[in-house]
């Protein structure tokens, strides 16, 4: 059973790396992640229909086995509501993720008996918090949602939201300290003028395309979903769903797909001509 179930896992790492890799923008990487973690579950649960050998084997599975894949389903899940909340002002993004840090911080509170006890890597109990069926009185506290009895047990749910909410904030710590933080409404000119993008956001996702097709920024060394967290922050715009309103454009049924950067290129064409034909006074 191990080995099958390794095997699943495995797979699964694969294919998750390969959309992470992907020219996606996050939510839709994490909306992919969503569907191929739940198959995984769904295979894993064909795995308990058929039993297990002993009472050990059964613990195994949803002391370890389980928790590595229905931890990243929980994980998705609210890195998905995080993305999704996230505030367009950079001055407000550190508030937001300290409420998020809180959150998970209170949680652990709620359930500091069996946190410990998966930090520790105790066995007292694993009889009762990882078998089918057994009576674990009130130890497992508050927020513990109705569970399907045939597979899951009192306690691999939790150990796999600990997993969770744990990488989530490792994850938040580091958005914390990333340089991009730096970027965004905070910027101003050297005359104090902040700038926001107030002309239409299909014109920016236009010009976004055209800076990455054509490698501008890293010398093309940079995913385009960076190049929008960046472009969000730094002129307070909402570019979400990025990749459709891209597919938007592509659809576009007129002679050129393109009407922003052609107007930018008319633009700028004429602005040369008339510099061109400019004769001064003096000359006249």
């Amino acid at each position: 059973m191990n080995k099958k179930c390794d095997a699943l896992l495995s797979k699964l790492q694969g294919e998750l790396t390969k959309v992470e890799n992907g020219q996606f923008s996050v939510l839709e990487i994490l909306r992919s992640s969503l569907f191929l973690i739940q198959r995984a579950l769904d295979e894993l649960r064909t795995v308990v229909v058929k039993g297990f050998s002993s009472e050990q084997e059964e613990i195994d599975f949803f002391k370890v086995i389980k928790p590595k894949c229905y931890s990243q389903l929980i994980y998705v899940t609210e890195r998905y509501g995080f993305e999704n909340g996230k505030p367009v002002l950079v001055s407000e993004y550190s508030a937001y993720c300290k409420e998020q840090l809180n959150y998970f911080s209170l949680f652990f509170r709620q359930h500091e008996f069996l946190y410990q006890y998966y930090r520790l890597g105790a066995q007292e109990m694993d009889s009762v918090y990882f078998v089918r069926g057994a009576d674990v009185g009130g130890v497992m506290g508050l927020g513990v949602p109705e569970l399907d009895p045939a597979f899951a047990t009192a306690g691999d749910y939790l150990f796999s939201t600990f997993m969770a909410y744990e990488k989530m904030q490792a994850f938040i710590l580091a958005e914390l300290q990333a340089p991009v933080a730096l970027v965004g409404s905070d910027l101003m000119s050297k005359k104090g003028r902040k700038l926001r993008w107030t002309g239409e956001v299909t014109n920016l996702i236009e010009l976004l395309y055209g800076l990455f097709e054509t490698k501008q920024f890293n010398e093309g060394d940079v995913d385009i979903s960076d190049m929008v967290d960046v472009f969000e922050q730094a002129f307070e715009v909402n570019l979400s769903n990025f990749y459709r309103r891209f597919t938007t454009i592509k659809r576009r049924k007129s002679i050129s797909k393109t009407r922003f950067l052609d107007e930018l290129r008319d633009t700028v064409a004429k602005r040369i001509d008339d510099a061109d034909a400019y004769v001064p006074a003096w000359a006249k």
